[in-house]
């Protein structure tokens, strides 16, 4: 298993830290749009691989860090997209919020209704993505922890299991809960923070040895990634607990601390 890039951007970013002959996952920088420019994500894994028809199954936000998965063709592209429709695909993210002054003090009270599931409708409107009352794309996801930010007064962190992946989900459906990442203009956060949004955990099928028609897990999470900055315990250790948490559908198990 390859080490994550220290800095998040060096020239080794495009380093998988897993693959197979089907597949590889590297971790995206923030700043790097997932397709469609020349120093984008899939262009330069195709680029380094050799891999000209290489497809991505899911995408991360420009302003998004994290776990990205390349499929190599058509075909590894497919098994991918079936998995997340069959709901075998976990994905964790950490993000820093700016809640409003109420949201605080209210999610410092052992999360305040903050924390658990949450559904909205997303409808996309050019580069944003609006709440809706009908008519949009119904969007999940559940807060697993929150906690103050160590130095930066007014943010939290959050874990966040995403289970629908519609466009700037998260974004969208954390300002319409009163709490839009620290910093994104995009969705009316006006301070002067660095928008930090972190794809995490990652838990996926893959197949396993030819002939065995056995499906095999892995599943990412660096507890320890070099370019996180700081994060309170119980923040932390809901992202551990999600990265450990079993997946529906699984014959075999291969984890990957990376």
């Amino acid at each position: 298993m390859s080490p994550f890039p220290p800095d998040g951007r060096g020239p080794s970013w495009t380093a998988p830290v897993w693959s197979s002959d089907d597949e590889t996952v590297i971790v995206k920088p923030a700043g790097i749009s997932s397709e469609g420019a020349p120093d984008a994500a899939l262009e330069s894994v195709r680029a380094r691989l050799g891999w000209p028809a290489a497809r991505l199954p899911h995408r991360l936000d420009r302003l998004t860090r994290g776990f990205l998965l390349i499929a190599r063709d058509a075909a590894a592209v497919a098994r991918h997209n079936e998995a997340i429709r069959a709901k075998t695909w976990t994905k964790g993210y950490l993000a820093r919020l700016r809640p409003t002054p109420e949201l605080m003090a209210r999610a410092a009270d052992v999360g305040g209704g903050f924390l658990g599931p949450h559904k909205a409708y997303l409808r996309r409107e050019g580069r944003i993505a609006t709440v809706v009352r009908s008519g949009g794309d119904p969007s999940f996801l559940e807060i697993l922890a929150v906690a103050p930010v160590p130095r930066r007064p007014g943010e939290l962190h959050a874990a966040i299991r995403l289970l629908t992946g519609r466009f700037h989900q998260i974004r969208a459906m954390c300002a319409d809960l009163g709490a839009p990442l620290a910093g994104d203009r995009d969705y009316g956060e006006r301070s002067a923070s660095e928008p930090t949004l972190e794809h995490a955990v990652f838990s996926f099928p893959v197949r396993g040895d030819a002939g065995t028609g056995q499906v095999e897990r892995v599943t990412l999470w660096n507890p320890q990634d070099p370019a996180r900055e700081s994060v309170a315990p119980a923040v932390v250790a809901a992202l551990a607990a999600l990265a450990a948490a079993p997946a529906s559908g699984m014959t075999s198990e291969t984890s990957a601390t990376t």
